[in-house]
């Protein structure tokens, strides 16, 4: 990473954005096409952010009530958020009361979460004030989530957001078991995909529903509160 990227991304740290460097065009907009070239997500998440599309943008589906209320049931602890980049997800579990790490392959992705804060009118985003408590924490590690040396320890919940659905298809199955390896014998795993080609007349389903399937879990519609004990598949979906 040059130390001119560097100076670029402190400077919007500290809400100083330089406008010049906006694309012309809209390619900023678009993961990497090699999404296991580290340079190529640093550059994507710096994009994101000066072109104004901070954590907010990617926290629009992260509502926690559910998962809190079923965590607490089980009398649940970890939680891991795989691929996290900017999302703020991590933060705001961690105000529930739980020891989160959060996990990106993007250096750049985790100094800026990790720089950026919820005020308590942005927690709210992600569930009502009465479920904050105290002793939560956050570790954020930079890494790849295929070494499955990294961030082995088994966790409560595994939560990832659109990261599955970045793995060319030959790559999603060991991927998830990676995932999965992460998570104890009667964990939850919290997968959300988004169809952005969706329209009104095509079918809505998860995009790896039947990957989970085959693997032998349990699922659950992750717009719903969690009914089964065990190990579990907690699936939504977004659109458009």
């Amino acid at each position: 990473m040059s130390v001119s990227f560097l100076r670029r991304l402190k400077a919007w740290l500290k809400g100083d954005v330089d406008n010049s460097l906006a694309d012309d065009d809209l390619s900023w907009l678009h993961p990497p096409r090699d999404i296991h070239c580290v340079e190529a997500w640093d550059q994507y998440w710096y994009k994101q952010v000066t072109h104004g599309f901070g954590p907010a943008m990617f926290d629009l589906f992260c509502e926690e009530e559910n998962l809190i209320s079923a965590m607490r049931r089980r009398g649940y602890a970890t939680v891991l958020c795989a691929g996290n980049g900017i999302s703020q997800e991590p933060r705001a579990l961690a105000a529930a009361g739980f020891r989160v790490t959060a996990l990106d392959t993007s250096r750049v992705a985790m100094q800026i979460a990790e720089q950026c804060d919820l005020t308590p009118e942005q927690l709210q985003r992600f569930y009502s004030p009465e479920l904050c408590a105290p002793d939560g924490s956050l570790e954020f590690v930079v890494g790849d989530l295929r070494d499955e040396a990294v961030c082995a320890r088994p966790f409560d919940v595994v939560i990832e957001r659109c990261t599955l659905q970045l793995f060319p298809p030959d790559g999603r199955g060991s991927a998830l078991d990676s995932l999965a390896s992460r998570l104890r014998e009667d964990g939850i795993l919290r997968s959300h995909c988004h169809n952005g080609g969706w329209r009104p007349n095509q079918p809505r389903k998860h995009l790896f529903e039947e990957l989970f399937r085959e693997k032998g879990w349990v699922i659950e519609d992750g717009y719903q509160a969690l009914r089964s004990d065990g190990r579990v598949a907690w699936l939504s979906l977004s659109t458009g």
